[in-house]
């Protein structure tokens, strides 16, 4: 993701925003959800990670069932382009634990020409996938252009009559006129609270203006762009390992926390950062492999060695 990238973030505030007091009266509604947390990657076939989070002369074909041993969750952006055949999306099911839980991007058919009508069969495909998944199926999530803005709210209102409550979905609003004080604006908030649907948090280091900390459904997916392996990357990850500890506690169901990085090889090494720090503040919520330690490893290891 290279959305709000930046080559140097020096003099740039990268603190998360304090929780607003409608975030707040959200948590106090009582919910009571499993609490789980589920930390991950944004692809699982890199090829760069071979030698040091896959083992030496790891196959392609091999790759997600080495990446389920380390991580419970995965977002599947390859659905964005094309739907994969259902055959292969069983097939991805039998290769994870059950535990494991796909989060799949909605086409680029549907979210970037809503403007334009929305596709029926297309829409009803991409819930045939959903379908395929089973019990592996996590959260979906739509990623809106950076032009469609507030005036396009009509044509997402359609949207959201059309898409099925039955599969968890989080949108990922953009433009900056879908955002204030960083909150969403609350027609959007009700909007989606009515609809039973969640809003994407994305931390990016180039846009702090889309950085909300909006609830209006008991399962969120942050999207977590880092600057570059850094301490202030570190930094970052402690503070979402506290909030995603806190909302995890208030009664959410479900907390997806995905890491970009420009440099890949870093993306392991940051998932493992956050599963570390989870650890450290005994999360309970935390969701780890079922073949994994009960353990926190020693600071020389990875979690997943």
């Amino acid at each position: 993701m290279h959305f709000g990238r930046v080559a140097v973030d020096v003099g740039l505030d990268l603190s998360l925003p304090a929780p607003r007091p409608r975030t707040a009266g959200y948590l106090k509604l009582g919910h009571k959800g499993r609490g789980l947390i589920y930390p991950g990657a944004p692809v699982w076939a890199d090829r760069e990670w071979v030698g040091s989070f896959y083992p030496m002369g790891t196959r392609p074909g091999d790759y997600l069932r080495q990446y389920a041993k380390k991580f419970s969750t995965v977002e599947y952006n390859g659905s964005f382009y094309h739907l994969p055949q259902l055959t292969q999306v069983r097939q991805w099911t039998t290769q994870v634990g059950p535990e494991f839980r796909f989060c799949p991007k909605l086409p680029r058919l549907i979210s970037h020409e809503l403007g334009h009508g929305l596709d029926q069969a297309l829409l009803h495909s991409y819930g045939a996938m959903c379908e395929a998944f089973g019990e592996k199926y996590g959260m979906s999530f739509m990623q809106l252009p950076d032009y469609f803005d507030v005036s396009h709210a009509p044509a997402l209102g359609k949207f959201l009559d059309a898409w099925s409550s039955r599969w968890p979905l989080a949108i990922e609003f953009r433009h900056p006129s879908w955002f204030q004080d960083h909150m969403l604006i609350d027609p959007v908030i009700d909007q989606l609270y009515r609809s039973r649907v969640s809003a994407v948090i994305t931390d990016t280091p180039g846009r702090r203006d889309v950085l909300h900390a909006s609830l209006m459904y008991p399962q969120v997916m942050i999207r977590f762009v880092g600057c570059f392996p850094s301490r202030r990357d570190e930094m970052r990850l402690k503070a979402w390992a506290d909030r995603l500890d806190t909302w995890s506690r208030a009664g959410m169901d479900a907390l997806y926390f995905f890491v970009h990085q420009e440099r890949h090889p870093a993306i392991p090494q940051n998932v493992d950062y956050m599963m570390r720090t989870l650890l450290e503040r005994e999360a309970q919520g935390l969701m780890r492999p079922a073949t994994g330690s009960e353990e926190a490893p020693a600071d020389d290891q990875f979690l997943w060695t």
